[in-house]
């Protein structure tokens, strides 16, 4: 005690020196902070890399670099036309930024996938095509060789002819697509014939076909958002493209994607929450401590505080993660604690009469040891996490931690030099320093007057709560964390609900072909596997077979690629041969007894009826917009029919390096990617894909096992953080407090608090996740301190009745609370739900904890007869 005084002794006597070297070095660590200061959006690395499943999957890393960091560009458009063409159109953009992209893969534009695509159907598949192909030659012909309208109506009054004839072509397909241009257009809405549908026939129609682009992208790690630069070049190639022209949209996720939009999403809110809790903590404090100039001086302190404390997390971890970069907000809520209690009972002996160095080092002494306890057993509940596998919140722990003890030294430093530069004028008091003229007396007494009863419903309350403990549940999927809102979640979430197009696929490495070809059919059997993709699914099966069809088909096609090319077709001939397609079919007789037809002749002729006699620029509009319709997407088509007839063998030695690399490493590796079937946006259907793949092969790694076995680490961290927490704090308290059974009375509304604020997480549906999952063990540092507060009070200077609700102790406690209420209450109107939860459950339980210190605690100690009312 005598050092304290000492201390503010000093700080007092050399106040001006203090105030000068307190700002000189809160500059130089502002610059210091800022320039070195980095941010780690990655979810794996809040993890410990020596985990089993963290170096298996950091093998993976190494040997197949670019399996990491990318950017997925999905393609989406009504027909696979489009998502081709478009995809296309975007490589062709992307492939030439190698100052932006390491890689840019397509792999349907290696010629594996465009030369040989043929071969990737099953024998049946290409036989039909083959046969199909084979009876419309003919009429194929003539429109590669005119592909325009006018080719394409010449081309069916070739099929009419054949039909007259009694020849049997099923063109229904055709037709419909025809007349849904037809109708689309009369109604004006986007529609594209698909080409591609009709070559395959009878093909089963998706609600969205999707292409996919995986770009590796240069980032600058000097950057706060290391992904910025990559992700605003692509946005401007993909307008650049003409995409949208094409009837097709580019959506990105990825876990770069996933991380820029995440990492916003907690800047945004932490930065909304620190102004917030300014403005809060402001707030209460001025109607709290009453005094404009007490205000000011525990602002500045918080302020100081804060600043020393990011340059301590710059020192000590370099770069913050997800959850450490809510260490301000959690400063702010917690730090201006003991610079409250300091103004308060130096407030007390102001307004008591007594100078103000002399209040100054009453208070000092005071509260001095009170704050020091405060300070250790807060930094305890951070300090717990230190020793665990949890990097993240460890390092969170670690830098809230030190937190409380520059903001102790900082309050015990700088506050009492603020304080004697600006004192409180006891003439002027802005707000009545009793507490009791604020609330009735009954109220006051009511935790001594009605302390059976309370202990009744308190034991009741916990008892239930322990019941709804027993279903507390984590949900380890991280995509639950971010902003809903963000596009990288939705698309991420589309794809999920897809089992062909899953990015949470399990990867297993094999050690050789053998290793793998066994892997693959464990896998294959299990009920949760949809399949197993590997290299050897790039070589096609029957080859031999295959490739005789095609050499057929390429014989019998012979020259219907090689037209020199379309003539030019004027806007008026495209009318009149629309207008003669039209009468001829007016004049046929299998008209009549074709519904396709005759929806077509009427769809013609409603079309001729609204643009015939149109102005010209209508007319050329109308025209070109059915032409775009109906034969976009043809050239593509044929484009790749062409090149498809070229097929040779394929085999593992003429694979492109480009897609062996991703799927082969140097160490003779083979990547196993297993789909789920079932969607592992659900935390059960997860759970069994990991469960059940483990229980054959021990290897399994990717985003599905990070998410399980993250959340699996994260459990087992909470639970020893909690129990290193209330250990450590019990310990330290017993040494340290001169009343031993005082431990009881601090731990009792402690356990009570915490017991509460697992049961209400339950029943308001709030499940522990990778962020909030530090509420109870802080709760344990922070619930101490309100209980030491009052404790000290009831042994050294309790008022007149025994009221312990009517000292600025409790005062102190409840502007304390609300103002962490307040601080960290913030949180939970963030976009990013990780940080929104954290927010959400610190705030209940800090709000429990204030109602079991005010009201639990002192109806137990209205028991006790050891009661003094001299302040020592």
């Amino acid at each position: 005690m005598a050092a304290l005084l000492y201390w503010t002794t000093l700080a007092q006597r050399y106040r001006i020196s203090v105030l000068v070297i307190t700002v000189i070095l809160a500059v130089l660590s502002m610059y210091y902070t800022v320039n070195n200061l980095g941010m780690n959006t990655s979810t794996e690395d809040m993890l410990s890399p020596k985990l089993p499943w963290r170096q298996l999957d950091l093998q993976y890393e190494r040997d197949f670099p670019k399996s990491y960091n990318n950017i997925i560009a999905v393609v989406e458009a009504g027909t696979p036309d489009q998502a081709k063409d478009a995809a296309a159109a975007l490589y062709r953009q992307l492939k030439t930024e190698t100052d932006t992209f390491h890689s840019v893969y397509y792999p349907n534009a290696l010629p594996v996938f465009t030369d040989s695509a043929l071969l990737f159907l099953s024998v049946d598949e290409l036989q039909d095509l083959a046969d199909r192909l084979s009876q419309i030659q003919p009429f194929l012909s003539r429109l590669t060789d005119d592909q325009t309208l006018r080719g394409l109506f010449s081309m069916l009054s070739q099929v009419i002819d054949a039909m007259e004839d009694g020849d049997k072509i099923d063109i229904h397909p055709l037709l419909t697509q025809i007349n849904r241009a037809f109708n689309a257009m009369e109604i004006d809405r986007p529609y594209r014939v698909s080409w591609q549908r009709l070559m395959n026939g009878g093909e089963a129609v998706k609600p969205v076909y999707r292409e996919f682009i995986i770009l590796q992208p240069v980032l600058d790690y000097s950057d706060l958002f290391p992904a910025k630069a990559a992700i605003k070049k692509l946005h401007q190639l993909i307008s650049k493209s003409g995409i949208d022209s094409i009837g097709a949209k580019v959506r990105l996720t990825g876990s770069v994607v996933l991380s820029y939009e995440e990492m916003m999403s907690v800047t945004r809110g932490t930065e909304i929450a620190m102004g917030l809790s300014f403005f809060m903590i402001t707030l209460i404090m001025v109607l709290g401590l009453g005094s404009v100039r007490v205000v000011i001086a525990t602002l500045i302190t918080l302020v100081i505080g804060l600043i020393f404390t990011a340059t301590f997390a710059t020192f000590a971890v370099g770069n913050l993660n997800l959850i450490s970069v809510a260490f301000a907000v959690l400063y702010i809520g917690l730090g201006v604690d003991f610079a409250i209690h300091f103004c308060l009972r130096y407030r007390e002996w102001v307004f008591n009469g007594v100078d103000n160095t002399e209040a100054i080092n009453q208070t000092a002494l005071n509260v001095g040891s009170s704050l020091f306890l405060c300070a250790a057993t807060t930094a305890i509940g951070f300090f717990a996490f230190i020793p665990t596998d949890y990097d993240g919140v460890a390092e969170l722990g670690l830098i809230s931690g030190a937190g409380m003890f520059i903001s102790l030294i900082v309050t015990l430093t700088l506050l009492p030099a603020l304080l004697t530069l600006m004192p409180i004028n006891p003439e002027k008091r802005g707000i009545r320093q009793r507490l009791g003229i604020l609330l009735p007396t009954q109220l006051l007494s009511f935790p001594r007057t009605h302390a059976r009863p309370i202990k009744i419903i308190s034991l009741i309350l916990v008892i239930a709560m322990l019941a709804a403990i027993t279903h507390i549940r984590f949900d380890y999927n991280t995509l639950n964390l971010q902003d809903p809102n963000n596009e990288s979640v939705k698309v991420f979430k589309d794809l999920l609900a897809d089992s062909d197009t899953s990015p949470w696929t399990g990867i297993i490495l094999a050690k050789g072909k053998d290793d793998a070809e066994k892997t693959i059919r464990r896998l294959e059997s299990l009920p949760v596997v949809d399949n197993v993709v590997s290299l050897k699914d790039f070589i096609p099966e029957h080859q031999d077979e295959k490739l005789a069809i095609i050499e057929e088909l390429g014989f019998l096609l012979g020259g219907t690629f090689d037209a020199a090319g379309t003539k030019p077709v004027s806007v008026d001939e495209q009318f009149k041969v629309l207008d003669d397609f039209a009468s001829k079919l007016q004049r046929s007789p299998v008209t009549a007894g074709d519904p396709a037809l005759s929806a077509l002749m009427k769809n013609i002729q409603t079309f001729l009826h609204n643009y015939s006699h149109a102005d010209a620029a209508s007319r050329s509009g109308a025209i070109a917009k059915l032409s775009d319709d109906i034969l976009a997407s043809l050239p593509g088509r044929l484009a790749s029919l062409k090149n498809s007839l070229n097929a040779d063998y394929v085999t593992y030695d003429n694979l492109p390096e480009e897609l062996v690399s991703r799927w082969h490493s140097p160490a003779d590796d083979y990547l196993l990617e297993i789909y789920p079937r079932e969607n592992l946006n659900h935390n059960d259907a997860l759970s069994r894909f990991v469960r059940q793949i483990r229980s054959v092969d021990h290897r399994l790694i990717g985003s599905p096992v990070i998410n399980f076995e993250a959340g699996s680490a994260v459990v087992k961290a909470f639970e020893q953080a909690v129990t290193y927490a209330f250990i450590i704090i019990a310990i330290f308290l017993f040494i340290l407090l001169p009343r031993k059974h005082d431990v009881l009375f601090i731990l009792i509304p402690l356990v009570m608090a915490a017991i509460i604020t697992g049961g209400l997480s339950v029943i308001l549906d709030i499940p522990l996740n990778f962020a909030n999952v530090i509420a109870i063990p802080l709760l344990m540092g922070i619930g101490v301190d309100s209980s030491i507060h009052i404790l000290h009070r009831f042994h050294t200077a309790l008022p007149e009745h025994n009221d312990l609700l009517n000292t600025s102790s409790a005062r102190a406690v409840i502007v304390s609370g609300l103002t962490t209420i307040c601080s960290i209450g913030n949180l939970a109107f963030s976009d990013h739900r990780g940080t929104a939860s954290m927010g959400e459950l610190l705030s209940l339980s800090i709000a429990i904890t204030l109602v079991c210190t005010l009201v639990v605690l002192p109806s137990l100690l209205g028991d006790q007869s050891e009661k003094t009312t001299s302040e020592k």
